[in-house]
């Protein structure tokens, strides 16, 4: 089935500018609204995470606000359409978008090798010819599912927080053209003089930019384009990697500093905290009431279940129940969450109890157990 490009491109690609104003007050609003799920640094938690790659639902402003005004149906993210103004959802928008890294808004068409043998790789050329499909690639990486014959367009929006000195790394196969805001930057052919090649160094603002990739080679059982960003001195943002479905088991195991996880598991609270001690104790602590809800030694989690569905399935814990450990530490108190750190091995968790702050503590003891403490 043929697929008229220019149709849908408008759909995922967009020239956006965000305000310093709105990223300010869409701070404050995240930080009331969204922290518990998506985590203070936006790293993820019960929800996913809003800093990586990985984006189910779209990450253009446009499906940005639309998730955040009407809500992911089956997950736990609501609407805010009726509690909060549009204006601050907008601002929400905004402040997540200003700390997006590396390529969004990935889209990737394939289109019929014959009509580009003996010419050029460029936009234009691709303009004029209809594709054999679209695709919006939620990983925000290029790849092509197995035996694909044809050529490949991706189109994304770059964005750039470190401003400087970037040039584009790919392996020499096949034959590719890559652009940066409409300018032919890299060019390679397997089949061509290394002298007629282009490798250009480039500057690049903060901001966000558009990238496209041009590319074809030999039709093989997977295809083999590999390619990155280097901001010179700096990180490398890559250009391909694999689709997220069938991924490998991931687990969150104990390290030598405390981890606090926000993860959906079932029967427990949806905004508790897992706080895992180096020790491997697991405490799973309620902040809305103050609850230690279970304890387990020998802990872990396996967070497979919930990719790449993204918090539409919760991940598993593993590990041995410790029994008697439930307790409400503070009872009849008028309780505020405030936040949650790590400090070396412990975990300190701080709240308005009676209208007094107060932090408690959870330390790992001995091979299985942990102390709390007060302050």
């Amino acid at each position: 089935m043929n697929f008229n490009f220019s149709a849908l491109l408008a759909l995922f690609f967009y020239p956006y500018f965000y305000s310093i104003g709105n990223i300010g007050r869409g701070e404050e609003v995240y930080k009331q609204i969204c922290f518990n799920c998506h985590g203070p640094n936006l790293g993820g938690g019960i929800g996913p995470s809003l800093i990586d790659s990985y984006w189910k639902h779209g990450d253009s402003p446009e499906a940005m606000l639309q998730s955040i005004a009407k809500g992911i149906t089956g997950t736990e993210m609501i609407a805010y359409e009726l509690a909060y103004p549009k204006d601050d959802l907008i601002a929400v928008r905004d402040f997540i978008l200003s700390k997006q890294e590396g390529m969004r808004s990935v889209f990737r068409s394939v289109y019929p090798r014959e009509f580009f043998e003996g010419r050029r790789l460029k936009p234009e050329l691709f303009d004029s010819v209809e594709s054999l499909s679209q695709s919006r690639l939620p990983e925000n990486v290029y790849y092509m599912e197995r035996s694909v014959d044809g050529v490949l367009r991706g189109k994304a929006k770059l964005h750039i927080k470190d401003p400087g000195d970037y040039q584009l790394i790919t392996r020499p196969i096949g034959r590719t053209s890559i652009y940066i805001n409409g300018q032919e930057m890299h060019y390679s052919d397997q089949k061509t003089d290394q002298k007629t090649h282009l490798n250009k160094k480039f500057k690049l603002t903060n901001g966000i930019h558009d990238l496209e990739i041009l590319h074809e080679e030999k039709t093989t059982h997977s295809y083999r384009f590999y390619g990155y960003l280097q901001h010179i001195g700096g990180k490398r943002f890559p250009l391909n990697g694999k689709s997220l479905e069938g991924s490998a088991p991931k687990f969150i195991k104990a390290t030598p500093q405390a981890i606090v996880i926000r993860k959906w598991i079932k029967d427990l609270p949806p905004r508790s905290l897992l706080c895992l001690l180096p020790n491997r104790v697991l405490i799973a602590y309620d902040p809305t009431n103050s609850q230690i809800v279970k304890v387990w030694s020998a802990a872990e989690i396996n967070q497979t279940p919930s990719l790449p569905g993204r918090s539409q399935n919760p991940s598993e814990l593993k590990g041995q129940l410790i029994p008697d450990q439930e307790k409400l530490v503070w009872k009849d108190a008028d309780l505020e969450f405030l936040h949650y750190q790590t400090l070396g091995e412990q975990v300190q968790i701080t709240s308005l109890v009676n209208g007094k702050q107060k932090t408690l503590s959870f330390i790992p003891k001995g091979t299985n157990s942990f102390s709390l403490t007060i302050q």
